[in-house]
């Protein structure tokens, strides 16, 4: 059984634009930066790579992250002790829907005790790639975390009396129009890189802050709420991190069970992102 973690990358395209050259959207840079095999040392002896491409239908790719390196093991030859050198390649497997920008990354320890430490040397892969630095394009990534927890906690509260969010530059196309838009626009236009904002009342509105709290989900982002549970209660803090979008699956040899997987992580990814109000 395989323990998918699910993750948003988020695609900077470079703000210099050549009108020589084809505009290329974010999904279509993060899927040829994918394409072209990027490796790179990012630990002296430890080269990481990604191989084992593959489509899964038209808006799918499965492909694999892993690193290679060098070991010893003593063995015994010939009446002699001796130590012979080998190469490990331990690796994982990643399915992506492109122009979601949604991966499913697998757990496997041998390369990171937490699937986000595979993360992040995946997107150092990528932005250390020839073809990003050719680009000027740059790319992050962030746990999706599931926020129904949080977001129960809103609704059932006497009172919220507190709610921030954070939020990154423009790219996401399924944000919150009305407030995430201006928010990104803003922290673009002041050469920024994140952003926080913090919302104080007496009785904030739970249904307001519910799509708030979904679109930082969605985007890799994060919420937190002071709230009263009940009333003449203290006030807590409830916070959307630390529930993590986990997936199980069987295995991902052939693709009938890579496209059961992909349908599995956008229905997920839907649910997420849907509202209430």
């Amino acid at each position: 059984m395989l323990e998918f973690q699910l993750f948003r990358v988020m695609v900077y395209p470079s703000k210099q634009i050549n009108m020589f050259e084809e505009q290329k959207s974010p999904s279509e840079i993060l899927k040829d930066t994918i394409s072209r095999l990027p490796f790179a040392e990012l630990r002296k002896g430890v080269i990481w790579h990604i191989g084992n491409i593959s489509s899964i239908g038209e808006d799918g790719l499965y492909f694999r992250v892993g690193r290679t390196s060098k070991s010893t093991i003593a063995v015994y030859q010939d009446g002699n002790f001796v130590d012979e050198e080998f190469e490990t390649a331990p690796y994982t497997h990643v399915i992506l829907d492109v122009p979601l920008e949604i991966c499913a990354i697998a757990k496997n320890t041998k390369l990171s005790p937490k699937t986000t430490g595979i993360a992040n040397q995946f997107i150092r892969l990528l932005n250390g790639s020839d073809y990003a630095r050719q680009l000027k394009a740059s790319f992050e990534i962030g746990e999706i975390n599931d926020p129904e927890d949080f977001i129960t906690y809103l609704h059932d509260a006497f009172a919220i009396t507190k709610f921030w969010i954070t939020f990154s530059m423009p790219n996401a196309f399924d944000v919150n129009e009305d407030f995430y838009k201006p928010m990104e626009k803003l922290l673009r236009e002041s050469a920024g890189e994140k952003g926080k904002t913090e919302l104080v009342g007496h009785s904030l509105k739970s249904d307001s802050l519910e799509d708030l709290a979904r679109t930082a989900a969605s985007t890799g982002n994060d919420a937190a709420a002071w709230l009263i549970p009940e009333r003449e209660q203290a006030k807590v803090k409830k916070t959307l991190k630390g529930n993590p979008v986990i997936v199980s699956h069987d295995n991902v040899d052939d693709q009938e069970q890579k496209e059961a997987l992909l349908q599995r992580i956008r229905n997920l990814y839907k649910q997420i992102r849907r509202s209430k109000k």
